[in-house]
């Protein structure tokens, strides 16, 4: 694999929300209103970067994931309907200027899921590629079924330019 970086914890930067003020369906984006929830101060989410095609995404780490189309880094033990915190694949983010990414490591409370995580790049990258290409394949047949059923909530919806495929249509 050659150049392989570790996977690390960061934080998007302000300059990201401040250039991307329509992200559709990403963690703290309200689309009623057409902007990010609170404004200038939006929470902050762990991300990891993931290269993919030659494209840079940021996969934001999510408390409660419910789906799977995400890799769970610590399991929620006390819901049933809830799996664990984790990268949550259906929100992740195109990084088009690696200013976007703040050089302040993220912290996990759990220190151990935390460093677990360093080793796993290999492995995210393959899901979260099966997850874009799956999602690329669906939209070049126009299978309404699994877009509705798996990439409903998706933000990948923003980024048919970039994958190479037509705007999306709303129904």
């Amino acid at each position: 694999m050659g150049n392989q970086l570790i996977m690390e914890l960061k934080k998007l930067d302000s300059s990201f929300y401040q250039n991307n003020p329509v992200v559709l369906e990403a963690l703290d984006f309200d689309a009623k209103t057409n902007s990010w929830h609170g404004g200038d101060k939006v929470r902050g989410h762990g991300i990891v970067q993931i290269q993919l095609h030659g494209l840079t995404f940021a996969i934001p780490v999510r408390s409660h994931i419910r789906h799977n189309d995400c890799y769970i880094i610590e399991r929620d033990k006390g819901r049933n309907d809830i799996r664990g915190m984790g990268l949550d694949y259906s929100k992740a983010m195109l990084i088009t200027d690696p200013t976007y990414v703040s050089a302040d490591i993220f912290l996990l409370k759990n220190k151990k899921a935390a460093k677990d995580l360093l080793s796993k790049e290999a492995h995210v990258t393959k899901q979260f590629s099966q997850y874009v290409e799956r999602y690329v394949e669906a939209v070049r047949k126009n299978d309404k079924n699994i877009l509705r059923r798996d990439y409903r909530f998706s933000t990948l919806i923003n980024y048919h330019a970039e994958l190479g495929l037509a705007a999306p249509t709303t129904e």
